[in-house]
């Protein structure tokens, strides 16, 4: 519903949407203005989901969403709250990924320029990589090793070594850890 809504194929290339006109949620929040624009939703990023202004488009996206449940006859029915808590949580998600694309300050007391922002979200992205590869083999590093044991002790068990309480004992300390 986001992708469709906001024209975005993934949660990066939301980093580029020009949140709403600080004028337009200051006079919907305050002077009885008209509200978000339905055929062009843009959200108040210089806040959180909690702002009417914010808070009235998460109720568009809900509507939305239950209209497509209906014309897409979907298996199960969720209640509103349940819906709203998943937008509210995709929301949160989308402003994070706005927020680190926007220009900080530099060591010299200036905003980054368009190409430092590129490099800083580039050199971050590849750090979250190294990371997830990391973690990844030491999973499947973990998982061999407790294949392996498993099977040294169906052998043991079938041979009926002597050593099979302490292979046991072996398997149970691995799978604490």
């Amino acid at each position: 519903l986001l992708k469709d809504t906001f024209s975005i194929s993934q949660d990066a290339d939301f980093i580029v949407h020009q949140p709403a006109d600080c004028e337009d949620v200051y006079s919907y929040k305050y002077e009885d203005g008209p509200g978000p624009n339905t055929q062009n939703l843009a959200f108040d990023l210089k806040h959180g989901s909690n702002t009417p202004w914010n808070a009235k488009i998460l109720d568009i996206l809900l509507e939305e969403l239950k209209k497509r449940t209906i014309e897409e006859e979907w298996p199960f029915w969720r209640l509103d709250g349940y819906y709203k808590v998943i937008l509210e949580d995709c929301y949160k998600r989308l402003w994070i990924v706005w927020r680190a694309a926007q220009p900080k300050v530099t060591a010299k007391g200036s905003l980054e320029t368009a190409a430092e922002v590129e490099e800083r979200l580039i050199a971050e992205r590849d750090e979250n990589l190294k990371l997830v590869c990391q973690t990844t083999r030491r999973r499947n590093k973990y998982l061999r090793r407790a294949k392996v044991l498993e099977q040294v002790i169906e052998l043991k068990k079938d041979g009926e070594d002597k050593d099979l309480p302490a292979w046991q004992w072996l398997q149970k300390l691995i799978k604490m850890l």
